[in-house]
């Protein structure tokens, strides 16, 4: 019985150290940068620091290990994937970096059994973040050249307002959400890359509203005079359009160029990314 006690009492300080981990996590992130890796580097640094100080009590336990990573990985699935779904590899990061410094002696001893090398070198390769970084950078941009899907959106500024792609013109289209930080962060780059393009009568940009997350109209129409935006804006109800071209998630950019092909998807949006404005600028001449 003292076995079980002393079991479940490190398993609730699992649990709360998890907590604390997923309450600073968050808070370096809100406080420090909205830069994302900043958020899944310092999620790994304590997740890894919690679950090495705790492998001496809770080692090989997978439910102290469940309740360490409980919080954290709520609050992320909860709160940024559905705003930024192609960062789901940094729940299979955070996972791996408990597991392994719980198990680390069994994974060693399997290894070493089956193929004979040392896995003590492991954890180096899952914390290898240039090729995490990478593999999330490309699935960001799809260079492409299909046809757009037909579609119509409605107009909620006060400035005219393009609703479909028209042949001739170049049409930019970005998917946003009003609660959506990434989304907000990135609004000032786009209204920059227009005003270097102001002289292009035949380049077009619309901020593209959905009803996700409780968005109306009227909300992304006060949103946008609140922030004094620009750019014209234009509703996408039941997210139609959104699942014609395929996408989820906000930010979400489209280029359609002057023929009607779809030459560029770019999803998501981190301010780390320096050459995101002459990337797009660049690109828009060159159509």
């Amino acid at each position: 019985m003292s076995a079980f006690r002393a079991s479940w009492k490190v398993r609730l300080v699992a649990f709360g150290i998890g907590i604390i981990v997923a309450a600073a996590v968050f808070g370096i992130a809100l406080v420090i940068s909205d830069d994302l890796r900043l958020l899944y580097l310092s999620g790994a640094l304590l997740l890894a620091v919690a679950a090495f100080l705790l492998s001496a009590k809770a080692r090989e336990d997978l439910i102290a290990a469940v309740l360490l990573l409980f919080a954290s990985t709520f609050l992320f699935a909860f709160f940024v994937l559905p705003q930024t779904p192609f960062l789901w590899p940094t729940l299979l990061l955070w996972v791996a970096i408990v597991v392994w410094l719980l198990f680390r002696k069994r994974f060693a001893r399997i290894i070493s059994n089956r193929w004979g090398c040392d896995l003590n070198r492991g954890l180096s390769l899952v914390l290898r973040v240039p090729t995490f970084r990478c593999r999330c950078s490309a699935a960001l941009t799809h260079v492409g050249n299909g046809a757009a899907p037909p579609f119509t959106l409605q107009p909620i500024s006060q400035s005219p307002v393009p609703t479909r792609s028209t042949p001739g013109k170049i049409l930019v289209l970005d998917f946003f959400a009003t609660w959506c930080s990434p989304c907000i962060a990135e609004l000032p780059e786009l209204e920059r890359v227009r005003a270097d393009l102001q002289t292009r009568r035949d380049i077009e940009f619309v901020l593209v509203g959905t009803n996700k997350g409780g968005d109306t109209p009227e909300r992304v129409r006060a949103f946008a005079q609140r922030r004094h935006i620009s750019l014209p804006v234009a509703f996408d109800p039941d997210q139609t359009t959104m699942r014609a071209f395929g996408l989820s998630g906000f930010p979400n950019l489209v280029v359609i160029d002057r023929t009607g092909r779809v030459r560029l998807t770019h999803t998501g949006y981190n301010s780390s990314e320096t050459s995101f404005r002459r990337d797009l600028t660049q690109l828009l001449q060159s159509l």
